[in-house]
């Protein structure tokens, strides 16, 4: 058994509805011990995101670098 929820609506749907309904914008979950799992579903939203927290980790160890070469160098305080 499957639920739909969205903002406070939240349907319980067989596994054949779960396209429908997140074509509509729900989040569907699963119970599992008693927990609601939900899915996880990849939108170009998500893979942006995934995308632009590389390129951020990529730079902060360029800038660590650059920030520790420069000390090195005497520059900086």
């Amino acid at each position: 058994m499957f639920y739909a929820i969205k903002a406070n609506r939240q349907y319980k749907i067989s596994e054949d509805e779960k396209q429908k309904y997140r074509n509509m914008g729900y989040k569907i979950a699963e119970l599992k011990n008693d927990k609601l799992v939900f899915e996880e579903i990849e939108t170009e939203e998500t893979k942006e995101i995934a995308k632009l927290k590389k390129e951020n980790e990529k730079l902060k160890k360029e800038l660590d670098a650059l920030k520790k070469d420069g000390k090195e160098k005497g520059e900086g305080k």
